[in-house]
């Protein structure tokens, strides 16, 4: 009995040791090419994507958990010059990776459709399934959308996905990246220092399945800490937006359906013209200074072009990627059109709905403080606007020199399109401005009358030495409906002459017609009958200061001085009879036409 136990057991032991034997002699053979080869190419046609092949593979010897590998190919998914990956065979266990390592030089990986995350982080949780350590050269990652595909080559990639040290260098999206950091298993985060460099920092965005808005070329250093639920992004000082600087702290939700993104962000000096452009605005930008693509193109057609309003639409697809918040505080601004000083900014996106509960311009006198909702889910887009001026300079509203002192105003108004000129074109509502200090230059007021006495002495005054009469009082109403604004009508009143402005501009081709009508309250001579007529457009208007009635005025004269001489002077003496304004009712009528709550 125990003879053939013992025999039994003999036959057992041949029998696993031949099969060791055959096993290890099947390791060897694998470390050749004309032996690896083949069982690579069978293992990738039986396991792998239809097509899967690979030129040359084998194992090192005496690694022989290491294969190395010339020419693979998975269509559509991943091509690569060299490969050599360490294959780990406990994989299959929880926090493990199949692969110790992967190298690979010269390849591409194909993705479809992300969603700029997954519960690991920014793409982290499926690639540490794979593999632990990376060590990628010339790698590119094309990231393939239903209406899109975008390029990024990984130029280099170095340490562990899943603990440990990382380092990162790529390019795309006409912008570079470069990361080093650390990976940390225990909490899957990743956290680390990011510069990115780039034209526009939409590009960037979109790239990574966010939205942002166009901006100059820009130059951003972010600490970043990256877990499941929450990215945590802060913007070092060093960072520059075109010529202004930027800091703050961005957080992003990655959820699967719509990301969630919050920002809290500082200038501490901000030109105005890198702003402009987030808007689609083509503020100009001085020499020397800091322009991208999209601020040259917008300047291009603006300057092209006879209107004022710029013809900037907003792409309210872009607003599907994200929601959440944004809070901007600029606390310097320099080349500002209307001499802003500081700015706040606050907008709330929820959906194709952008929310600002604040927009706050503050001048070197008074302040512009208004409030918007832009529903970009109807098509075309509905927009409520309202703000109110405090004490804000007329230099500040292109009145200068004609008037000085400080504005209060109101508006509150509704558009309806997707881009600045047709929702200017579909403007309704109220406007007004009023003033209790308001001077006016003589000159202007003279000549609005037609006074020709009195505006040549006043012709020869310097720019710093100006005449000025007080105005008991200064008020417009301007009634907007579909893009055509009534005035009801403009009034400025002084000691002297009472100024009435009636007339209206057409917003949807910027044609002004108005009508300056100056009634003197004091006796002068040489003074015409007649209105002066405001034509032309915004951007191009023009003065006609000649009427029919001054037309008539000189045929009088000349038939009355054919009588005698001295009688051809009588049509142009003003005997002065205006009667003052009703101030307190037009600057209440003023205040109400478009109250605005706080």
């Amino acid at each position: 009995m125990s003879s053939g136990f013992f025999k039994l057991f003999k036959i057992a032991g041949w029998v696993i040791g031949g099969v060791l034997l055959a096993f290890l002699l099947l390791l060897l053979a694998m470390t050749q090419p004309r032996f690896g080869t083949p069982v690579a190419n069978w293992l990738l046609g039986a396991f792998g994507p239809d097509g899967s092949s690979v030129q040359t593979a084998h194992t090192r010897f005496p690694a022989i958990l290491v294969v190395e590998g010339e020419g693979l190919s998975v269509p559509g998914r991943v091509e690569a010059e060299r490969i050599e990956a360490q294959l780990n065979l406990v994989g299959f266990l929880p926090f493990m990776s199949w692969l110790s390592y992967l190298e690979a030089d010269n390849g591409s990986v194909r993705i479809e459709d992300t969603d700029g995350g997954d519960s690991n982080g920014p793409g982290l949780g499926s690639a540490r399934r794979i593999v632990d350590e990376v060590r990628l050269t010339s790698v590119e990652m094309i990231i393939e959308r239903d209406d899109e595909t975008r390029t990024v080559l990984i130029e280099t990639a170095r340490g562990s996905l899943r603990s440990g040290d990382f380092m990162l260098r790529a390019s795309g999206a006409d912008s570079t990246l470069s990361f080093d950091g650390e990976t940390s298993a225990a909490f899957s985060k990743l956290d680390g220092v990011l510069t990115i460099t780039g034209e526009n920092f939409s590009d960037i965005a979109d790239l990574a399945g966010l939205a942002a808005p166009d901006t100059p070329p820009y130059d951003m250093r972010l600490t970043v800490d990256i877990a499941p639920d929450v990215w945590t992004l802060n913007v070092e000082p060093e960072t520059r937006i075109g010529d202004s600087d930027l800091s703050g702290e961005i957080t992003v939700q990655p959820r699967e359906e719509t990301p969630v993104v919050n920002a809290d962000l500082v200038s501490s000096e901000l030109d105005a013209d890198d702003l402009g452009i987030v808007f689609g605005i083509p503020i100009g930008v001085g020499e020397n200074e800091t322009t991208g693509e999209v601020q040259e193109r917008a300047r291009t057609a603006y300057n092209r072009s006879d209107r004022l309003i710029p013809n900037a639409e907003v792409d309210f697809s872009r607003l599907d990627a994200v929601d959440g918040s944004v809070r901007y505080v600029a606390q310097n601004v320099s080349d500002s059109i209307f001499d802003i000083r500081s700015l706040e900014l606050d907008f709330e996106i929820e959906g194709r709905v952008v929310r600002a509960p604040l927009i706050l311009l503050d001048f070197a006198q008074g302040e512009f403080r208004a409030y918007a909702t832009l529903d970009g889910s109807q098509s075309p887009a509905h927009t409520d606007m309202r703000g109110e001026l405090s004490n804000v300079a007329f230099s500040n509203l292109s009145l200068s020199p004609y008037l000085r002192g400080g504005a209060d105003g109101n508006f509150d108004m509704t558009t309806v399109g997707d881009g600045l000129r047709q929702a200017a074109a579909s403007m309704n509502g109220t406007a007004a401005v009023w003033s209790r200090d308001a001077e006016v230059l003589a000159l202007a007021a003279e000549g609005a009358a037609l006074d020709i006495g009195e505006a040549i002495s006043l012709l020869g005054e310097s720019a710093d030495d100006r005449t000025y009469v007080m105005a008991r009082c200064a008020a417009l109403v301007l009634e907007f409906e579909e893009g055509v604004g009534n005035l009801s009508p403009a009034v400025v009143d002084t000691d002297d002459s009472l100024v009435v402005v009636r007339g209206d501009v057409d917003l949807s081709n910027e044609a002004l017609r108005l009508s300056v009508r100056s009634e003197a309250k004091d006796a002068s001579f040489g003074t015409l009958i007649g209105d002066v007529s405001i034509g032309g457009t915004l951007r191009n208007p023009s003065l006609q200061p000649f009427s029919a009635e001054t037309v008539a005025q000189f045929g009088i004269a000349t038939i009355l001085a054919s009588v005698s001489g001295g009688l051809g002077a009588l049509p142009f003496i003003e005997p002065g009879m205006a009667q003052d304004a009703p101030c307190g009712s037009l600057l209440a009528r003023a205040e109400s036409a478009s109250s605005v709550d706080n």
